[in-house]
């Protein structure tokens, strides 16, 4: 006895590099499954022949276009879903590229913090040596210092 083979990949897959149709077909053998399936869940064991209506239906115009339809949804949400991955890789790239550039462009216009001590420390030094200078030259130099304070008088302008 002959087999009863269903040609439904030559109308779904009309070249090895089709993509659409090669997804299609493993959506009508996965409906092929569910349906030997849901047959031997009810007790029956479905043979060639009980097979052909499924075949007949499958093998429609419509539901070859259902299974194209199907198959072309799958592939674009597979390609948008790549593209956004790849949208946030490259969003995440630039970012990390600004932070390096302006990590470059900063560290050459900021002085590290131990420079910033060191200069106040210097310079708190050399304030400390001039105030010292200062105390002994009046000190022991002779010299005063006089600061002479006025009360502002009032000026009327009687005459």
């Amino acid at each position: 006895m002959l087999r009863n083979y269903n040609f439904i990949y030559s109308k779904l897959v009309e070249k090895d590099s089709d993509l659409i149709g090669h997804v299609a077909y493993s959506l009508y053998k996965k409906s092929k499954i569910e349906y030997i399936e849901k047959q031997i869940s009810l007790g029956k064991t479905p043979t060639d022949s009980e097979l052909i209506p499924f075949n007949e239906i499958s093998a429609s115009e419509s539901s070859i276009e259902r299974y194209n339809l199907k198959a072309t949804f799958i592939i674009q949400g597979f390609i948008e879903n790549m593209l956004d991955e790849e949208l946030e890789s490259y969003k995440e790239q630039v970012v990390n590229n600004q932070v390096d550039i302006l990590h470059k462009v900063i560290k050459p216009l900021v002085t590290p913090i131990w420079k910033n001590v060191l200069m106040g420390v210097v310079g708190s030094f050399v304030f400390a040596l001039i105030t010292v200078t200062f105390y002994f030259i009046i000190s022991y130099g002779n010299y005063s210092i006089k600061i002479k304070i006025e009360q502002p008088t009032e000026t009327t302008g009687k005459s």
